[in-house]
């Protein structure tokens, strides 16, 4: 389904016009090795700079992240000047998340928007409720994170805290997929969305084999591993992040405590 293609960008910094490998959709498991052949081919015949143009890219799961990890590190390998161009904030954010900002010449990420400690009682707070069940399928986790993104908006909430739950919600939603459909097509994924004033709360449910979410250590760029990294990205964005396993199945519970408003 190669989508990629080559165009001409006016780079800023640039004296002249360069070629930029233009990705036009977002990257994730079901594209990340495709993204990555196409850098490699580029790379092998060209040898010029690569530029990749992320315009169009509004979001990148772990997978993404490792293909882009591996991209950069291709380059490295074969002294290609290697840049990414048009960074989207939540892309940018997962990166940063991630660790490996410095790896792409990035900003350390400011996450001073988080909270430490949960906001008084919201006991007597105006809770909305969202809940969707679906069988699994790629398709359903874009619709399933619209479904809490619209909710994160509708409350009001920072556009700089929507793009943490935008990567967490994703995550969860991959694994739910991924790891825990042992039928694609049969078994079944469940949302339950609560939000209000004081926080969101979001539960993921499948039907998959429990696991040891404990055994996830801190992103290694030396190793290049998306196995875990999800879990490590969730933690990240959001102030709670609890499993429960073998329930059946398994269930990840996640909250962002948010601002008194």
């Amino acid at each position: 389904m190669s989508g990629l293609q080559l165009k001409l960008l006016d780079m800023e910094s640039a004296q002249s016009t360069q070629t930029a490998l233009q990705i036009p959709y977002n990257i994730d498991y079901t594209n990340a090795e495709e993204v990555l052949n196409l850098v490699r081919e580029f790379v092998i015949e060209d040898k010029s700079p690569l530029v990749l143009d992320l315009a169009e890219v509004s979001m990148i799961d772990s997978s993404g992240l490792k293909a882009l990890l591996q991209a950069k590190r291709l380059c490295d390998e074969s002294r290609v000047e290697f840049k990414m161009v048009s960074i989207s904030k939540t892309v940018a954010r997962m990166i940063g998340m991630s660790g490996f900002g410095p790896f792409f010449g990035l900003s350390p990420l400011d996450s001073g928007s988080k909270q430490t400690a949960a906001p008084s009682s919201s006991e007597d707070a105006d809770w909305k409720t969202y809940e969707r069940q679906t069988v699994s399928d790629p398709s359903v986790i874009a619709a399933l994170r619209r479904v809490v993104l619209d909710a994160a908006q509708e409350q009001g909430i920072a556009e700089e805290v929507i793009c943490d739950i935008q990567i967490a919600v994703g995550e969860a939603l991959t694994n739910a997929y991924r790891h825990g459909s042992p039928v694609k097509g049969e078994s079944k994924i469940k949302l339950l969305c609560m939000v209000c004033s004081k926080a969101i709360v979001i539960e993921i449910m499948d039907e998959g084999k429990p696991f040891d979410p404990c055994v996830v250590s801190t992103p290694d760029p030396a190793k290049l591993m998306d196995h875990g990294m999800g879990i490590y990205l969730m933690r990240q964005a959001m102030d709670v992040v609890e499993f429960d396993c073998d329930c059946p199945g398994n269930r990840v519970r996640m909250i962002r405590w948010l601002s008194d408003r």
